[in-house]
């Protein structure tokens, strides 16, 4: 039996390139679910329907303005604007439509509204994919205060969110943990480890069309040195990342030869990065670069950078680790003491090294020993791979949805 599945989302979906969204429904659709996308689009045009892969994924596209690249003032009317706009486009373009579940992410936590119209709507399950556990977040890096008024209508709607949820799936054990004991209200059968996962078949015949390009042709491409260990730090250069902790021992690093520090990407931090590297003697900064560029890089560095702000009291667990486990990189993690994304580096995968990210001396120490151990680079990246391929295969979220929507059918029989 045919399964259909509304996805709810403000960014936009590429799904002929990888990651950890566009993975799940491409794979979605090829277990035979058909997969109706509602997504918010900066352009102002009437939403329009657009068919894809095989008649299983349509993309319907809903005008709420800009979100991502705006001030905050903008950003927040905007994102005001989402709830009432996705529910006028689904009424009127999706209106006779049936679903066996609504699936939809954090962030934002702004979808409560719309998710209950639809729950209600459709006589469907929820099912809330936890990535972000906002405001939390914002509070722990002082975007606004504990207590104020955003914070406050953040909260509100946050437990809204969760309320209207039928199933909630964390990304980590910590993230469970963390949302059990804050929301006592919550109850514990209606939540689930769901990890990031991404389709590693997929993602390996890109890493092996970039690998065709040898190692040193690349690094000479994008004035990278073809003598020194490299060290990437891929994604957003937000203040989540703490970006100036990097740049603060990229900068006492200057005096040790073997290492070299590549960022790319974008950001609120790429000028400070920008500037600080741009004459750099072990470090660069190289701007948006297209996909099978980005996977070149990556495959011509050594050793992949996580890293997150020391004050997040929530467990973040950054997805970008996925990519760098794919390509068997060694991972040197620096975050907050609260994720378990140390347990998963060091014990679990033992694919490379933690240290807390206020600590600058353990990060020095990590980056020689990863400079000058090639067999313990080696090592940690064939680790970092083979748990990759055990634990985070987007084939497992699939299974998951299917017992939930499963589960919901048993119970209303």
């Amino acid at each position: 039996m045919s399964r259909n599945i509304l996805y709810l989302t403000l960014s936009e979906i590429n799904l002929s390139e990888e990651g950890i969204y566009s993975d799940l429904i491409n794979e979605l659709a090829e277990c035979g679910y058909h997969v109706t996308v509602v997504q918010a689009d900066s352009a102002q045009k009437v939403p329009k329907m657009l068919e894809e892969k095989d008649n299983k994924i349509r993309i319907l596209r809903v005008f709420v303005g800009e979100i991502f690249r705006v001030n905050f003032i903008k950003k927040g009317i905007n994102t005001l604007r989402i709830e009432p706009c996705f529910k006028r486009a689904i009424q009127k373009y999706l209106k006779n439509e049936k679903f066996d579940m609504i699936l939809y992410a954090t962030p934002p936590v702004t979808f409560s509204g719309v998710v209950a119209y639809c729950r209600k709507k459709f006589g469907c399950m929820s099912y809330l994919m936890l990535k972000d556990i906002f405001p939390q977040n914002a509070v722990d890096i002082r975007l606004f205060a504990s207590g104020g008024l955003l914070h406050r209508f953040f909260q509100w709607k946050e437990k809204k969110l969760y309320q209207v949820s039928d199933m909630i799936g964390c990304m980590s054990q910590a993230n469970l943990n963390y949302i059990c004991n804050h929301n006592p209200q919550i109850s514990r059968e209606k939540i689930e480890l769901f990890p990031n996962t991404i389709n590693i078949k997929k993602l390996d015949e890109v890493i092996e069309s970039a690998s065709i390009t040898q190692i040193e042709e690349i690094r000479k491409g994008f004035n990278i040195p073809v003598d020194r260990t490299v060290f990437v730090f891929g994604g957003n250069l937000g203040r989540p990342q703490a970006i100036s902790y990097l740049l603060r021992v990229v900068k006492r690093l200057e005096d040790y030869p073997r290492a070299y520090f590549l960022f790319v990407g974008n950001g609120s931090e790429k000028s400070k990065v920008e500037k600080q590297l741009k004459d750099s003697p072990n470090g660069a900064f190289i701007d948006f670069v297209p996909p099978e560029e980005y996977h070149m890089l990556m495959h011509a560095c050594d050793v992949g950078i996580l890293s997150l702000d020391v004050r997040f009291t929530i467990p973040n667990y950054p997805s970008r680790i996925l990519s760098y486990m794919a390509m068997s990189k060694p991972i040197l993690a620096c975050t907050d003491r609260n994720t378990d994304i140390r347990q998963l580096v060091e014990s679990q995968a033992q694919c490379g090294f933690w240290n807390a990210s206020d600590d600058e001396n353990a990060f020095m120490s990590r980056v020689r020993s990863l400079c000058e151990d090639e067999e313990l680079r080696m090592q940690c990246g064939d680790n970092g791979r083979l748990y990759l391929e055990q634990n985070f295969d987007v084939k497992y979220s699939v299974e998951l949805i299917e017992k939930a929507i499963s589960r919901k059918d048993k119970k209303n029989v």
